[in-house]
């Protein structure tokens, strides 16, 4: 087993889809750290590092036997490893940690909710639509699937009346949702929390053209003769075939563009930029400033998790917030820790705010003034 797979079976342990081997590697592994360490202090911790690492891998050696596990240990643990402030974190879903800011009134986390806007302005909230076939206009089907998907289907060939421009549809998705479009070419898009896409029913003419906000990952069917144009505010991202990422909320800072495939033309007035693989485009203030880019942090919210990076507490809280549909209040001063490291987006929120525990961030979560029936946490 070399570290990837070591890392992969944290993952689908995390996920509870391990094999009865896989969790006793896992579980046998943590008993030992358990039995043998005490949290690591920051002279040790690239030591810490490997040993965690190590005793994983060396575990897949062992013969199988029942592990003697704590009791507060649940048999369906998630892990998160969190370095943060000079430390490294195995982090386990676990009862009430005492004198903790345990949120007795949980949140549960966001889901597949999205609502569709037609051109006549009417609307289905497809969280609440039942599955197959939602509506028929022209040569166009849209069918809502048992997975969360909405699907445009040409029924067919032809681009719409003559002389008659395509119907603008519109989706939508709250904060605490996120959506997964297959649109009329073919072209895949999900939609992150607190975001929206706007398309034709049927792409006509020499460009296929969208319009987002707030964050949305493509898979982009390649056609060559029709590129695919997206549009963020004042930024325009052109493709013939690709996937690619682009964060455009307008709580953060510019557009970020993250390309994984193909190649992307990204402009801003008369600013172009031309993007390779591996890169991340940011747009402010008329400029295109391109780095690489961290992938798996950019893609992480379509995968499933969080994902941070030397990221401070206002970053974290914004994903917090657009995922669990809460408010966020901060008091005094912000405290400087940094935060990295990924957790599944499945728990409750109060799995989420333990972490903030154990880096010593103060909260308190009350009800929301802004939003009736919300909650709003406080960062003291």
């Amino acid at each position: 087993m070399n570290r990837k797979e070591a890392q992969e079976l944290f993952d689908r342990y995390a996920a509870n889809l391990c094999t009865p081997e896989e969790r006793t590697i896992v579980e046998r592994w943590y008993q030992q750290e358990a039995d043998s360490q005490e949290l690591p202090d920051v002279k040790n911790i690239s030591t810490i590092k490997e040993e965690i690492w190590t005793g994983t891998l060396l575990q897949a050696g062992l013969p199988r036997r029942k592990p003697a596990l704590r009791v507060w240990l649940p048999a369906a643990a998630a892990i998160l490893i969190f370095l943060s402030a000079g430390f490294y974190f195995l982090v386990l879903k676990q009862q009430e940690i005492p004198g903790s800011n345990y949120v007795k009134e949980d949140v549960a986390p966001g889901g597949s909710k999205a609502v569709l806007v037609l051109a006549d302005g009417s609307e289905i909230i497809l969280d609440h639509a039942k599955n197959g076939t939602l509506l028929s206009q022209g040569n166009v089907s849209i069918n809502k699937t048992g997975n969360g998907q909405l699907r445009y289907n040409m029924l067919k060939s032809g681009q719409g009346a003559a002389g008659k421009l395509p119907a603008l549809n519109t989706i939508l998705t709250p904060r605490g949702g996120q959506y997964h479009i297959i649109l009329p070419d073919g072209t895949r898009v999900w939609l992150n929390a607190s975001s929206s896409i706007k398309f034709p029913m049927v792409f006509s003419g020499r460009e296929r053209n969208v319009e987002i906000t707030g964050e949305a990952y493509f898979e982009v069917v390649s056609n060559p003769a029709m590129p695919f144009i997206v549009k963020a505010g004042e930024t325009n991202i052109r493709v013939l075939g690709t996937h690619f990422n682009v964060m455009a909320y307008a709580d953060e800072q510019g557009v970020n563009t993250t390309l994984l495939e193909g190649k992307v033309k990204v402009s801003s007035g008369n600013t172009v930029n031309v993007m390779k693989p591996g890169q991340q485009a940011l747009v402010l203030n008329g400029t295109i400033n391109i780095t690489t880019a961290n992938v798996e942090e950019a893609v992480a919210w379509k995968n499933g998790y969080f994902y941070f990076k030397d990221s401070d507490i206002k970053t974290v809280m914004r994903q917090i917030s657009r995922w669990y549909d809460v408010d966020v209040e901060y008091k005094g001063s912000l405290p400087e820790t940094v935060f990295s490291g990924k957790m599944y987006r499945n728990v409750n929120m109060s799995k989420v705010l333990e972490v903030l525990s154990y880096f010593k961030i103060d909260y308190n979560i009350t009800d929301s003034k802004i939003h009736k029936g919300k909650k709003t946490i406080l960062i003291l």
